[in-house]
């Protein structure tokens, strides 16, 4: 992939776009799997590894619920700058009110991920898409490494 273009800010300093990582997982077996796999593949070794996990984390279980609770999951898209990171995964669902932390009792099976997501990401929110459905976005504080640009 090219590097982002860069643009000027303002002030006369050189800024970069965000680098963007998409991946179609609509045609992926193990979608889950895919989405974790290149959230590693991109960060692992640019990024503070506890960070890089709670990535993952937070990934798996946002694949895992547009799995389980829409028609279809289709992109899973990572951008990423110098100070952040932010993770969009597209669903066919349109409901985006229906993204929201729910309290689970003691004795349920389910119900505490998006806590999780919540706990672990500077923040989250769902937004609908001009196509009909939906996006889950989860945006990470990052520290990439010096020399560490793709």
């Amino acid at each position: 992939m090219p590097p982002p273009p860069a643009a000027l800010k303002p002030s006369g300093h050189l800024i970069h776009a965000p680098e963007q990582h998409r991946l179609d997982l609509s045609v992926s077996e193990w979608p889950t799997r895919a989405a974790r796999s290149q959230i590693r593949t991109v960060l692992g070794g640019r990024a503070d590894a506890a960070t890089v996990d709670d990535m993952v984390l937070v990934v798996d279980e946002l694949v895992a619920n547009a799995l389980r609770h829409t028609p279809g999951v289709g992109t899973f898209l990572l951008e990423v700058d110098q100070d952040r990171a932010t993770v969009r995964v597209f669903d066919a669902g349109a409901n985006c009110a229906a993204v929201a932390v729910k309290s689970a009792e003691k004795s349920d099976e389910n119900g505490r991920g998006l806590s999780i997501v919540a706990r672990l990401t500077e923040e989250w929110f769902a937004e609908p898409t001009a196509a009909g459905g939906k996006a889950v976005v989860a945006v990470f504080a990052i520290a990439l490494q010096e020399n560490s640009s793709r």
